[in-house]
């Protein structure tokens, strides 16, 4: 039998059926509840017991220039980022950063998509699903991206879509599409009918889009929901939802009362600066549960270890351990890995060994090392490079 296809049946079982042959959702759907104090001084994200590796990705190639990368999805030994925001493709590349193929088909035609908004792998059948949202199209392709196998149509226009053991989970990102059925979660079965519906959109929330971050996301065989405009995560099943965790950030967190006030454009700028408005990623993983927020301007990763049960704040420094290089800008999480980008420009002068203000070189001399022997040449006007932070 041939190895590949050996290797997607083990990604289907280990998807759908748990980690390491357990069944992880009782214990997953437990609710915690945990308190941040973003008063604390802060710790890096390299001190707590989080990351185990860090390797570097090299997407510079001849063959495209990617304009932004909005999500990253790793499954089996390929890569694909989408690129939603300004060029609206999909860029497949190996772990390696060996370029494979490009999807780009915005248009009008019938085989075309209006407007790129998620991608998925479905191991099923083993295909990448490419999501269009005002045509409501659905794609697939191979996982090459090399063909397109089928078009459906969604029953809904949604923003993000999660493939489930028994269909797929839709998102609106607040958008009221049926007034008499104003809800953000939709479920639908394999054949993309819809069977059930959760989390009325309030008047606060409505047609304000998320642009960044994802309200999905899985462990094992758990599937996980991110509520706008508060601060609790829910498991979503076939026929219930609970509640897996609420946070308390204490006095930066926004209250009832003031959520009203989110209405007002010009408060809204407001409140959002001197509270955290939402959070934009979180992952549970095999010894955390990880949400990636924003306070004050910063970038922040709140941790919490289902260990010890505690929580930690955490800034995202550079990292100096076989490289040196800024964290990066986080596009997304899975239950193994912390995806970020850093742009060619500002890798092109750590990589240099100094700018204007900096001697790298003199600092870090093995880590530039590591990073020329890595990474044999860097245009500045190259694409992004990809780094893979390795988490417990």
């Amino acid at each position: 039998m041939d190895k590949h296809v050996i290797l997607l049946a083990l990604a289907v079982i280990f998807l759908f059926h748990g980690c390491k042959g357990k069944h992880e959702s009782n214990n997953s759907a437990q609710s915690v509840n945990i308190k941040l104090d973003l008063q604390k001084e802060m710790k890096s994200i390299h001190d707590i017991d989080l990351i185990k590796e860090v390797e570097i990705v090299n997407l510079d190639c001849d063959e495209v220039i990617i304009g932004n990368i909005d999500k990253v999805i790793r499954f089996d030994s390929i890569l694909y980022l989408m690129d939603k925001s300004q060029n609206n493709g999909v860029y497949i590349f190996d772990v390696d950063g060996n370029y494979i193929s490009t999807i780009f088909n915005h248009g009008n035609g019938p085989e075309d998509y209006l407007q790129l908004t998620d991608i998925f792998i479905d191991p099923e059948d083993s295909t990448l699903n490419v999501l269009s949202r005002i045509d409501n199209k659905l794609f697939k392709y191979d996982l090459k991206g090399e063909k397109l196998l089928s078009l459906k149509k969604t029953p809904k226009s949604f923003t993000s879509m999660q493939k489930t053991p028994t269909g797929y989970m839709g998102y609106m990102s607040n958008w009221i599409q049926d007034p008499n059925a104003p809800f953000n979660v939709w479920l639908m079965n394999k054949k993309l009918e819809i069977t059930r519906h959760y989390f009325e959109i309030d008047n606060i929330s409505q047609n304000r889009s998320h642009a960044d971050g994802y309200a999905f996301s899985k462990y094992c065989n758990t599937f996980y929901y991110i509520t706008p405009v508060d601060y609790h995560i829910y498991v979503i099943g076939n026929g219930n939802t609970e509640e897996r965790c609420q946070y308390d950030l204490g006095n930066y967190q926004i209250s009832d009362n003031l959520k009203a006030e989110m209405l007002n454009d010009e408060r809204r700028r407001e409140l959002v600066n001197r509270y955290v408005h939402r959070f934009y990623n979180f992952q549970e993983t095999k010894q955390h549960l990880v949400v990636h927020f924003i306070f004050q301007g910063q970038n922040l990763v709140a941790v919490y270890n289902k260990e010890t049960k505690s929580a930690e704040v955490v800034k995202l420094s550079p990292y100096e351990g076989k490289y040196f290089i800024p964290f990066g800008e986080i596009i997304g999480f899975d239950q193994e890995t912390i995806y970020t980008t850093i742009e060619a420009s500002n890798l092109k002068r750590i990589w240099d060994g100094k700018d204007a203000h900096n001697n790298f070189e003199e600092k870090y001399p093995t880590q530039i090392s590591n990073m020329r022997k890595k990474i044999k040449s860097i245009r500045e006007d190259g694409n992004p490079f990809l780094v893979l932070y390795s988490i417990n």
